[in-house]
């Protein structure tokens, strides 16, 4: 399914929440080299499409116009729970992290990211969303 109807799908479920508990998370995404493309922002809910980076399982998704040095995005009606982070930079906006030779060519973030670039375990990314809950993210790149 296209990221831009996960978008939408995602925006109707968070929509559908309104009546349940639902809280805030903002997650901001630093070191974006460029304004070229889109930063695609993903909440995730569980270990395996984190560790993946399958933002077709995401519990709520965000692609909004690169900003270069950083950018900041807040999903709103969240249901409580424990979520990881995972984002983007998608610099020729094909809805997906470009490779070579399995490098990223992109820039690409985890909450709880290491210095090796590498997705921590879901447990060490996680984040508690409840009122005002924050998550901050660095782009790694390694072209």
């Amino acid at each position: 399914m296209p990221i831009s109807k996960l978008v939408v799908a995602s925006v109707m479920t968070l929509a559908s929440t309104l009546g349940a508990s639902a809280q805030t998370l903002t997650a901001t995404v630093q070191d974006v080299r460029n304004a070229e493309g889109d930063l695609i922002i993903a909440v995730l809910d569980d270990s395996k499409p984190f560790r993946a980076m399958d933002v077709a399982n995401a519990a709520a998704l965000a692609s909004i116009p690169a900003v270069k040095g950083f950018a900041s995005v807040t999903f709103h009606n969240l249901p409580l729970g424990t979520y990881a982070i995972a984002a983007i930079h998608d610099e020729n906006s094909n809805n997906d992290l470009d490779t070579e030779k399995d490098v990223p060519t992109e820039g690409y973030a985890f909450g709880g990211m290491g210095q090796n670039g590498l997705p921590p375990e879901f447990a060490n990314a996680a984040v508690a969303v409840g009122t005002g809950a924050t998550a901050d993210l660095k782009l790694k790149y390694w072209k």
